[in-house]
């Protein structure tokens, strides 16, 4: 009786784990289908950052702008990579076609951790001198995450911050820099 009950249950889950796996592997375009549960497995809650991505008031910053001290997310306004004139050479050579732009922040009241959390895939460089960069102390992905792709974290001190998103495949990111929870 428990073997069957077993194997009835094997088939069961086989069944409906099939058409499952096949729905998160893959959507239109070769990109991975949307996962809202994925929103839970990055190795830190990314919550805060998911309601302020969701907001209808985010605001929309041309790059080489400035984010209000105010505010802790917006969207960014991209430009082809090679139309962006970075303060500081990016750690990272860009794919062709790619994508990319600088924003500005005001000097963090207290230094400490602070994370930059991004809505799609890029590279994200961060410099407080306009000259070299901060080394990330820790990162974490998902695919599959409607709104977030990544976040990574920095330790900073109190002086002004410029960001450098670049290889990205798309026109606009938001882009969150808040401080670690």
């Amino acid at each position: 009786m428990r073997r069957l009950a077993a194997t009835a249950l094997l088939a069961l889950s086989a069944t409906c784990a099939a058409p499952l796996a096949g729905a998160r592997a893959q959507s239109s375009g070769g990109l991975p289908a949307a996962d809202p549960a994925a929103c839970t497995q990055f190795d830190w809650s990314l919550l805060r950052e998911q309601a302020w991505f969701s907001a209808s008031s985010l605001p929309r910053v041309e790059s080489g702008g400035t984010l209000a001290a105010a505010l802790p997310a917006a969207i960014l306004v991209l430009k082809p990579q090679d139309a962006v004139a970075p303060p500081f050479a990016p750690s990272r050579e860009s794919r062709p076609g790619a994508r990319g732009g600088v924003l500005h922040l005001a000097a963090p009241l207290a230094p400490g951790a602070y994370q930059v959390t991004l809505s799609d895939r890029a590279w994200i460089d961060v410099s407080q001198d306009d000259r070299t960069t901060r080394p990330p102390t820790a990162s974490t992905m998902r695919p599959g995450c409607p709104m977030l792709a990544k976040s990574v974290r920095f330790q900073l001190g109190t002086a002004p911050i410029t960001l450098l998103v670049s290889d990205a495949a798309v026109d606009t990111i938001r882009i969150a820099v808040a401080p670690v929870e």
